[in-house]
């Protein structure tokens, strides 16, 4: 498992009340919509203030992602106070999400037998190669794009790699904006050649099985929505995330033993 708190270790919403913010530059993917807040415990969040929809999307995707037991970045919700709202120039009590801060691995190499140097040698790698690396959970980086598929995301979730050298999932708040679809663009699911991958195969039936061997209890868990924390109601997720479940089951039938 990740060497990070999981969202069920986590509150269920953080009151920002006493933090400081700065604003925070990606070093690989540079932004400036991010914000880096230190909470009062002296635990680090960082924030797009992207709203209650995108937070809900996100938050109930990386739930389910790590009852998968996938590498994905912990978040929660975050209740803006006054103070932080004039700093961040929101309105005080917005809800947003807010995301346990991980120290992202910078280049080049950290020493001569940095594990992402690996990738750094394969800049186009595949299923196979992943599976020769040591970079913890690195094989939940093609099964985060299948679960994109999966789950309706209308793009793929992006990466993080931890000075810890671990791979995480991150940024997935566009999941459930469509319904699932097949996994035959996906771009791990064929070999350099064009050929059909079996690696890539099997990684997308281990996500399909993975998300169907899930207990109703983990998916009601899953889009809970904490009390005092409002949704808007366009694009529910919950019928979303059944035709998911439908979706995997069917191609666990009719995979399982291609």
């Amino acid at each position: 498992m990740p060497s990070f708190p999981l969202i069920r270790d986590l509150p269920p919403v953080l009151d920002t009340t006493g933090w400081s913010w700065k604003r925070f530059t990606a070093p690989v993917a540079p932004s400036y919509n991010f914000w880096l807040g230190t909470d009062q415990d002296g635990n680090r969040w960082l924030t797009k203030l992207k709203g209650s929809f995108y937070a809900y999307r996100e938050i109930v995707f990386a739930r389910l992602a790590q009852d998968m037991k996938c590498s994905c970045q912990s978040s929660t919700f975050m209740r803006v106070d006054k103070h932080s709202a004039q700093l961040l120039g929101v309105r005080p009590g917005e809800i947003h999400a807010a995301h346990w801060f991980l120290t992202e691995h910078l280049h080049p190499p950290c020493t001569a037998d940095c594990a992402l140097k690996f990738l750094m040698d394969r800049p186009n790698p595949t299923v196979a190669d992943l599976k020769e690396s040591s970079i913890a959970h690195l094989l939940d980086w093609p099964k985060s794009e299948f679960a994109a598929y999966v789950f309706g995301g209308t793009e793929r979730p992006d990466k993080l790699f931890t000075t810890a050298h671990e791979f995480v999932i991150i940024d997935s708040e566009l999941m459930f904006d469509t319904g699932p679809c097949e996994f035959d663009t996906a771009s791990w699911w064929n070999e350099p050649d064009g050929r059909p991958s079996y690696s890539g195969r099997a990684l997308a039936l281990e996500v399909c099985t993975d998300l169907a061997a899930l207990l109703e209890s983990q998916v009601q868990e899953a889009l809970q929505v904490p009390d005092g924390v409002s949704i808007p109601k366009r694009l529910p997720i919950a019928p979303r995330l059944k035709a998911s479940r439908k979706f995997a089951a069917g191609y666990i039938v009719s995979h399982a033993r291609a």
